[in-house]
């Protein structure tokens, strides 16, 4: 197990304990199914609300999006369909790897990436049972408000109401508005209070109102510190695999010449072609610095290249998208290990509890099974001793019978 200070020094461990394949694995599956399930509705939603597939594919490549083109009520349907899933998919990606990061941290060092998501699997229920529980909770409100609103309108009788309930409705806004950031706390923290806890939804709804009350400052103070860690990772790795292309590249094009040039370039251009949208996201947040580890110029298709070296060309951008994935995913385990490690901070701050000296139930059930083969072990133990003694006995009660006998003998012999 691994011993922490149970402060800020911890959170410095997140950017270590994610660069493991497993976590990294854990959460490339995760992103890949959720942004899967995004991809194929939101398209969907497109082509249902009248647009052209090539049209919008030329368009948003690989980060289409509804609300900048508009359509009918049921194109927004299937779009909001597709964004739930993409956020439950996150949920339980979360849950997965930081269950991977308890477990490595309590010293389970052969835990496996399909017991992780096992456990998120199961604990479906719980990782979004707890945040809709919330969130039915400001929309009851919500309702309520409106309800009083159109009670509002009645003439003479709604407007003194609606004056002598103004602390009240003012009291309800301000619970409302508290109830908001309980919620963005639970997206953040339910995956993690599952993943150390093992408890239920209700524990996990309890434990957002816990820190959010109990540790605001905290959240806040820790969270910025994950977040310049998580951003970090992310910038470092991009940029060694930045380098790693150059030597990658370098040595190919000595070796191949021309041909893993052009194969390169015509990579580089489908890449950065359906990856267009994150350019001008990069360029908005980092400024001249994204060019250090994202794409530093535009890239342009090869004019007559060989059919066949297109199709590697294709294969080629398809395993450079799946490694800027790792990078991402790296970067997105390095915020759910702080998120988890934070989150076992404030629980030992707050309730003085050291999650990982708490027993799971696997380890329970072994616990229980060793103290049944060690009783087993003893009464067989016992059984064998009692057989041997009544041996012993039954010989010992042998020699008498033989030796009164013999003694009768002598006597009869005198005689």
């Amino acid at each position: 197990m691994v011993e922490l200070h149970f402060n800020y020094k911890d959170l410095f461990r997140s950017a270590r304990v994610a660069f493991s394949l497993q976590r990294i694995w854990i959460n490339f599956l995760g992103l890949l199914m959720a942004y899967g399930f995004y991809l194929v509705f939101t398209y969907v939603s497109l082509m249902v609300a009248g647009k052209s597939f090539l049209a919008m594919w030329e368009r948003f490549g690989l980060f289409p999006c509804l609300f900048s083109v508009g359509g009918p009520w049921y194109s927004f349907v299937l779009y909001i369909i597709g964004l739930l899933g993409l956020v439950a998919f996150l949920l339980l990606t979360n849950t997965a790897v930081s269950r991977a990061v308890y477990m490595n941290l309590k010293g389970e060092t052969f835990y496996t990436w399909k017991e992780a998501f096992g456990f998120a699997f199961k604990k479906w229920a719980s990782v979004l049972g707890a945040p809709v529980a919330i969130l039915g909770i400001i929309v009851f409100f919500v309702i309520g408000a409106l309800v009083m609103g159109l009670f509002g309108r009645i003439p003479y009788v709604g407007e003194f109401v609606t004056a002598f309930l103004t602390l009240f409705y003012m009291g309800s806004g301000l619970f409302v508005f508290f109830l908001v950031l309980v919620l963005g706390v639970a997206f953040f923290f339910v995956p993690a209070i599952i993943a150390t806890t093992n408890e239920d939804g209700f524990e996990a709804v309890f434990q957002s109102f816990s820190i959010a009350t109990g540790q605001p400052w905290r959240i806040i103070a820790y969270g910025v510190v994950v977040a310049v860690i998580e951003v970090l990772a992310f910038v470092i790795l991009a940029y060694s695999v930045k380098q790693a292309w150059f030597i990658y590249s370098g040595l190919f094009g000595l070796a191949m010449g021309d041909k893993f040039m052009q194969l390169g370039q015509q990579a580089l251009y489908y890449t950065q072609y359906v990856l267009a949208p994150t350019r001008v996201w990069f360029d908005y947040l980092f400024g001249d610095f994204a060019s250090v580890f994202y794409f530093a110029r535009d890239f342009f298709p090869v004019v007559d290249m060989a059919p066949w070296m297109k199709v590697c060309s294709y294969i080629f951008a398809v395993f450079m998208l799946a490694v800027g994935g790792l990078v991402v995913s790296y970067a997105e385990a390095t915020g759910n290990a702080g998120l988890t490690l934070m989150y076992l901070v404030m629980r030992k701050k707050h309730d003085g509890e050291n999650l990982l000296e708490r027993k799971e139930e696997e380890e329970e059930v072994t616990t229980f099974e060793e103290k049944k083969e060690e009783e087993k072990k003893e009464e067989e133990k016992k059984e064998e001793t009692g057989a041997e003694g009544s041996g012993a006995e039954a010989k010992t009660e042998d020699k008498k019978e033989d030796t009164s006998e013999g003694e009768e003998k002598e006597k009869g012999k005198k005689e």
